[in-house]
């Protein structure tokens, strides 16, 4: 019994750890979410993706797709890292766009991309992506969407 015990705060200990790679957050922002929406975490989040505009047009360029990449390691010291982000729109063909940013990794590093404004206007939606970190010309972690080929 005392072994059981054991056994499940292990498990539930590992559950509450911090997950280590890559992570991929999303959100699209869409022009009927202009108006006044019930869920207060929805409201808040286009709050602060609309920040700064002011005009209707400034509004319409803030229209589009967010990603946040984040990269966590553990690390001794501070390495720099490179953060790549390919992806495919639906009025752009098969032309892969690619997107990149560098950063510097302790413990976690962050980059944002965005698709907005009049490449979101012109080429619509992004229908599959590829968010890659590498350091040192070493590629060390990827992930896609379901769509990637």
């Amino acid at each position: 019994m005392k072994q059981l015990f054991v056994l499940l705060c292990l498990c539930l200990a590992s559950c509450v750890s911090d997950p280590m790679g890559l992570t991929v957050k999303q959100y699209h922002l869409r022009e009927n979410m202009f108006e006044e929406n019930n869920d207060l975490m929805a409201r808040g989040e286009v709050q602060r993706l609309l920040h700064g505009a002011v005009t209707l047009e400034e509004r319409r360029q803030k229209v589009g797709q967010y990603y946040h990449v984040i990269w966590k390691q553990p690390t001794d010291k501070p390495r720099p890292v490179e953060f790549t982000f390919e992806y495919l729109q639906a009025g752009s063909g098969s032309k892969i766009k690619r997107l990149v940013q560098k950063g510097t990794v302790i413990s976690q590093a962050d980059a944002y991309f965005t698709i907005t404004g009049n490449d979101y206007q012109k080429n619509g939606r992004v229908l599959a992506w590829r968010a890659s970190v590498k350091s040192e010309g070493e590629v060390l972690a990827t992930k896609r969407s379901y769509m990637w080929r």
